[in-house]
């Protein structure tokens, strides 16, 4: 970047800097509530509480009490007025219970090699994320993290490789894949099967005529056969390609597909660098529709690397030091930089714009990571 800033467009650049900890501070606060303390509130915390407050407020207030963070902790409170943690939702489960996949596809413990269908449940109070990141451009790109809970228990499918859940028909899932499921349409290509939740919903529609699924794992494969697959009310619509994404979509003309949707990472920290490796393929089949789960969340990473380049700027480094990488975040931002090493930066709104949603998308297609 060519940074030419006065001192009143700096202070405002650097406001997006903080706002970036904060940010990430805030993940890390997550973080530590879903490993260490979900299970920790209980009814009875609640019902101790809520005699003077909401019960979204008393989840709030218990949540603190079992992190053991005071009303005065200036750095929780800081990070509360930008990423707005107190919003936490109590859910209805009749949403979810509803759902088509929920209602039709039987809760089946199944073992194939190392995959696993099981049943596994929210406890009631227990809190978990319900939906994609909400980010707040007006708030330097603040970053709000969906938190609800439910007063009773809910079950659901999941299927899990190793130890790692890798799909599960949990609110978060059902949520963030709304958008790209009623987006789909004609003939749509699926990279992942997961589950087959993804499959499932979009094989329902009328305006979809069929649905390709690439996956690589064919235990997985034979999974979904056995135990998913018979539950589909479109089977015709289905087909299963036994190959790797990424082979599939240099060696083949996708161009016959309308419509593409990306599922083959678990969260954002191990999606960026294989979003970035498929969206240059947007740029050689323009007449497919690409999409891609929790894309809010990729380009909120996207973001933030751009602001560590930003900040590096400032703190003098050179091309020099960006030669060598010791991971794949290094990889992306030594690749970030020189692909933005002529962009020049004006002015506090030049930095916005250059951060929006639109710009990353068109950053992220011309990258060729």
């Amino acid at each position: 970047m060519i940074l030419n800033l006065d001192d009143r467009n700096l202070k405002l650049c650097n406001g997006l800097l903080a706002a970036k900890e904060i940010n990430m501070s805030s993940a890390e606060f997550y973080i530590e509530y879903l490993t260490e303390y979900p299970l920790s509130i209980t009814k009875k915390d609640i019902e101790k509480i809520s005699k003077n407050h909401s019960i979204q407020e008393s989840f709030f207030i218990a949540l603190k009490n079992k992190m053991e963070i005071d009303d005065f902790d200036d750095e929780f409170n800081e990070m509360n007025d930008q990423c707005n943690i107190k919003n936490i939702q109590k859910l209805s489960t009749k949403k979810y219970i509803n759902n088509p996949f929920y209602k039709n596809i039987p809760t089946t413990n199944a073992k194939l090699g190392k995959w696993q269908l099981t049943k596994l449940k929210y406890h009631p109070y227990e809190g978990f994320v319900y939906d994609e990141l909400d980010i707040h451009p007006e708030r330097n790109y603040g970053e709000h993290t969906p938190l609800g809970f439910f007063e009773e228990e809910f079950p659901y499918l999941a299927i899990i490789e190793g130890d790692e859940i890798w799909m599960s028909v949990i609110p978060h899932e059902i949520n963030t894949m709304d958008k790209p499921i009623k987006s789909a349409y004609g003939k749509v290509l699926v990279l992942g099967l997961g589950i087959g939740y993804y499959a499932y919903m979009v094989s329902n529609k009328d305006d979809v005529d069929e649905v390709t699924i690439l996956e690589s794992d064919e235990t997985a494969i034979k999974l979904f056969n056995e135990w998913i697959y018979p539950h589909f009310e479109n089977k015709e619509k289905i087909h299963i390609i036994k190959t790797d994404a990424f082979d599939y979509l240099e060696n083949n003309d996708i161009s016959k597909y309308d419509y593409c949707f990306s599922d083959i990472w678990h969260n954002a920290g191990d999606g960026i660098s294989l979003y970035l490796k498929i969206k240059k393929y947007e740029n050689k089949f323009q007449c497919t529709y690409f999409d891609y789960w929790i894309e809010t969340s990729l380009l909120a990473m996207l973001r933030r690397y751009i602001l560590t380049i930003y900040e590096e700027q400032l703190d003098g480094l050179t091309d020099e030091d960006y030669q060598k990488a010791i991971d794949e975040n290094d990889r992306i931002i030594n690749k970030l930089y020189y692909h933005l090493k002529d962009v020049e930066i004006n002015s506090y709104e030049d930095m916005i714009n250059l951060l929006s949603d639109d710009s990353l998308k068109r950053i992220a297609r011309e990258l060729e990571y």
